[in-house]
């Protein structure tokens, strides 16, 4: 049963991708010019994963039980009988004829008995945390409901059919269906200035504004998956280099000998620099209370407990509040847990007593997203050549990796998990990705080489 089967669509395209530039270019100086272009990308026909083993909670009615259920707990809480949410007879509680034959067998006329509600399941921890109204979670009781070999033949054995929650029972490993219905789009505008090598310097730098999407289809029930994609919005590029006009045939020192030329003769100043805006950063399928998504991304700053030694990427206040708002509780009085029920400004659930979703987007949006923090990164260089003869010379750099020792962090670490004391902490920051040992901190190396 816990097999999977993959599907491939008879009909499937080969995705392809549809790109455009063009631009402007004009001298603006003999040794200069500037460039503006538009760059455009289309990704179409992208391969897609639709699952053809969604749960089903609507047509086979139990989205319409489980909340029968959520109202048993309450109304038994309520008189004194315990957290349970089995059909006691009393008033305020109902039958539950789907999770009864899960738990009982009960079938028939069977099920308006509350006599035969005698499972232990129906005050397991494990069904009733999900039934909490301020997060609820009716397609996980589903899951665990069918996930247990014992349930599945209680079932069966009232008559349910096999196929209650998913259309292919026999493959709860997953089954899929890949096809086409992918879609990405990015559009940029550059700005790009160079100069070339002339009187000793040379300087190339460019800006880009761009936006980029992602949609896909996954599910047959739930609409398109939307993206704002991995693209930065914002990034400004450089890098220079300089000869130091000293030495012989420069501005200074220019009639000096050969000996005392290479001493003061073949300096130069490179340099490199990134700034560039922070990484998107998605938050999910959360609702936001007190605030809007503007708000959330004001107040998405990185914040120094020097004290602690802890960086945080939001304001107390909420991270306070969305611990509370995400530690709930199905037995007490407010729906949450110790720390109480949270105020002012927070990120909430989707899902809440009122309503309940059956696919991502119902009750709240499908992302949150917000930009981090800035990068910026400036590698500097100060480099001495000396000649040796004709087809040889001596070269040293000393080379200043990240030269204003900007630590560049991320703040995309424990950003959902919500009910952590960790929610909120930044834990990480950018390292050189190419494996060069670049710690993310200023680092300064001594280079001595011969070229010929």
């Amino acid at each position: 049963i816990s097999n999977g089967v993959n599907v491939f669509d008879p009909n499937l395209k080969t995705p392809y991708v549809q790109s455009w530039t063009f631009g402007v270019q004009r001298e603006i100086a003999k040794n200069m010019a500037v460039e503006v272009r538009y760059v455009g990308n289309r990704s179409l026909r992208g391969w897609t994963e639709y699952n053809l083993n969604e749960i089903n909670i609507v047509e086979n009615g139990f989205l319409d039980e489980f909340r029968l259920a959520q109202a048993n707990l309450r109304a038994n809480i309520a008189a004194g009988r315990g957290a349970t949410f089995a059909y006691t007879g009393a008033p305020g509680t109902l039958p539950l004829p789907i999770i009864a034959g899960y738990f009982n067998r009960l079938s028939g006329v069977a099920v308006n008995d509350p006599a035969k509600y005698t499972s232990n399941q129906f005050t397991s921890t494990t069904f009733v945390n999900l039934l909490a109204v301020n997060n609820p979670a009716p397609a996980t009781f589903a899951s665990t409901l069918y996930g247990d070999a014992g349930r599945r033949d209680n079932a069966l054995a009232a008559g349910l059919p096999v196929n209650l929650f998913l259309v292919n029972p026999g493959l709860q490993g997953g089954a899929s269906f890949t096809g086409n219905g992918g879609y990405s789009r990015y559009d940029g505008l550059v700005f790009e200035l160079n100069r070339r090598l002339t009187n000793g310097l040379l300087a190339q730098a460019s800006y880009t504004f761009a936006k980029s999407f992602s949609s896909q289809r996954v599910s047959f029930r739930a609409p398109r998956i939307n993206s704002l994609g991995g693209t930065l919005r914002h990034a400004f590029k450089a890098n220079w280099v300089y000869e130091l006009p000293i030495g012989r045939g420069r501005m200074l020192f220019g009639d000096t000998g050969s000996l005392v030329d290479r001493f003061v003769g073949g300096w130069e100043f490179h340099g490199a620099a990134r700034i560039q805006s922070g990484q998107v950063l998605d938050f999910g399928n959360v609702n936001l209370v007190g605030m809007t998504r503007k708000d959330l991304q004001k107040a998405f700053k990185l914040r120094f407990d020097h004290a602690g030694g802890v960086i945080y990427s939001l304001p107390q206040d909420i991270i306070d509040n969305t611990i509370k708002a995400f530690s709930v509780s199905a037995t007490s009085p407010t729906g949450y847990g110790e720390r109480g029920a949270p105020t002012g400004r927070y990120i909430a659930p989707a899902n809440s007593l009122s309503c309940i979703q059956v696919v991502n987007g119902d009750c709240a949006g499908q992302n949150v997203n917000v930009f981090g923090p800035r990068f910026t990164r400036f590698d500097l260089s100060v480099v001495k050549k000396t000649r040796i003869s004709e087809r040889l010379n001596f070269e040293l750099r000393g080379e200043f990796l990240n030269a204003f020792n900007n630590a560049n962090f991320f703040a995309s670490t424990n950003l959902t998990n919500f009910t952590s004391d960790t929610f909120g902490q930044v834990t990480s920051a950018y390292r050189d990705t190419s494996n060069t040992q670049d710690p993310g901190g200023r680092l300064v190396q001594i280079v001595a080489r011969f070229n010929f």
